[in-house]
């Protein structure tokens, strides 16, 4: 009975909320937020010295996806180690669409009503652009893979991931039910997706769908490779925490090791910003030229980066370090949790600079631009947050009717 009962306090401890994600999401989203400023105003051509930089700050969305890869796939897998009841279907979809769709659709339908919040290239979109757009299935369409939400695209690849995740979390707990067999299928699995992914990209940029290139590489298969990083910190964290009573090696306790895994974060994003040509002028500018060589070995970076920066969140004693107290900051904590605002409404704030200035695109003040979108950006992201994201979260954890009459 004891042993019973320490197993399900090991379990309950290691289910507990990682305190460094919400820091995590505040990078993603700003570094977004400031990519899109620097391209629009010009600034990554324009600056040679941070333009290569800047052009890669695009990297949030893949911190976003590796985010999404451990916090949605570990509960499926902690409770495959740990003989825990897996996440309801039911409930789990609750959650994911409520998380997702409402506060897109207000922020899509201001873009879509407001002449103001429209881009400078604006088109009224048809109702099949709408019903595509308004359901995040544009992706799977030729003619609205982008939209009047542009960055409508990733949410569109995590609806599909989130789809996908039950599906593959049960063909994961019908193979190998022995402790030790179960890690196995389970990294054998992240392996799988991850070269899966990698072998889509090559089809896709040297086989048959050249020309599909921009459609195709939104979908779920050519992004697979950044979830499945998170999925991967996502198993070994699970089995740590169901398999140890200190939650890990020793060695995850190293005051350095924070330091030394943001330090590699920080090399591969230098490496990925200047290293194989991507520093070219050509390769900032509004068309960008990418060989598809080069597509390969960004993404690749995108792994790493995402890989290393979320670490330190996933690892160690998280009330101790630094990098942790930067992570876990009020600043930090605040715009983390209004960040899906911040991902939804900057780019229209972008417009509506450009707009009440009259500047020329891709000429205009950085910094200027950047302060504007900041600003607006933040009470934008609060006033969805506040009025309408956090009445609506409160819905996802109701017990359903069934339930109840039970």
């Amino acid at each position: 009975m004891t042993s019973t009962v320490a197993g399900v306090e090991t379990v309950r401890r290691a289910a507990t909320r990682f305190p460094g994600f919400d820091g995590l999401r505040a990078i993603a989203a700003l570094a977004v937020a400031a990519t899109h400023a620097a391209f629009i105003s010009g600034f990554n051509v324009r600056s040679s010295t941070w333009g290569p930089y800047t052009a890669r700050l695009d990297i949030g969305v893949a911190v976003f996806f590796v985010i999404s890869g451990f916090l949605l796939y570990r509960p499926f897998v902690l409770a495959r180690f740990g003989q825990a009841p897996a996440p309801a279907p039911r409930a789990y979809f609750r959650r994911r669409l409520l998380r997702i769709y409402p506060a897109f659709w207000l922020a899509l339908t201001a873009v879509i009503l407001i002449p103001q919040l429209h881009g400078l290239s604006w088109q009224r979109p048809s109702w099949t652009s709408l019903l595509a757009h308004y359901s995040l299935t544009h992706i799977y369409f030729r003619t609205h893979v982008l939209g009047p939400l542009q960055q409508s695209w990733t949410l569109a690849t995590e609806i599909s991931f989130y789809a996908f995740l039950p599906v593959y979390a049960w063909v994961m707990r019908h193979t190998g039910h022995q402790a030790r067999r179960s890690l196995t299928t389970e990294l054998a699995g992240v392996v799988i997706l991850y070269s899966s992914s990698v072998a889509f990209r090559v089809w896709l940029f040297f086989g048959v769908a050249p020309r599909l290139n921009g459609m195709y590489n939104t979908w779920l298969p050519a992004r697979f490779d950044l979830f499945a990083v998170g999925m991967f910190l996502a198993v070994v964290s699970a089995w740590w925490a169901t398999t140890r009573t200190d939650g890990g090696p020793s060695w995850l306790t190293n005051p350095a090791l924070p330091w030394i895994s943001w330090a590699l974060s920080a090399l591969a994003f230098w490496y990925l910003s200047v290293g194989f040509g991507l520093d070219d002028p050509r390769n900032r500018g509004p068309v960008p030229t990418f060989s598809h060589a080069q597509q390969m070995w960004l993404q690749l970076f995108w792994g790493v980066v995402g890989f290393f920066l979320v670490a330190p969140a996933v690892f160690g004693r998280q009330d101790h370090g630094l990098i942790r107290r930067f992570l876990t900051h009020r600043t930090m904590a605040w715009i983390g949790l209004v960040s899906y605002g911040v991902y939804l409404w900057h780019e229209a704030v972008i417009d509506l600079y450009l707009r009440l200035t009259e500047p020329v695109a891709f000429n205009s003040s950085f910094s200027r631009m950047t302060a504007f979108m900041v600003a607006s950006t933040a009470v934008l992201a609060a006033v969805s947050y506040y009025a309408l994201e956090r009445p609506v979260l409160r819905l996802k954890d109701r017990p359903d009717r069934r339930s109840r009459a039970r």
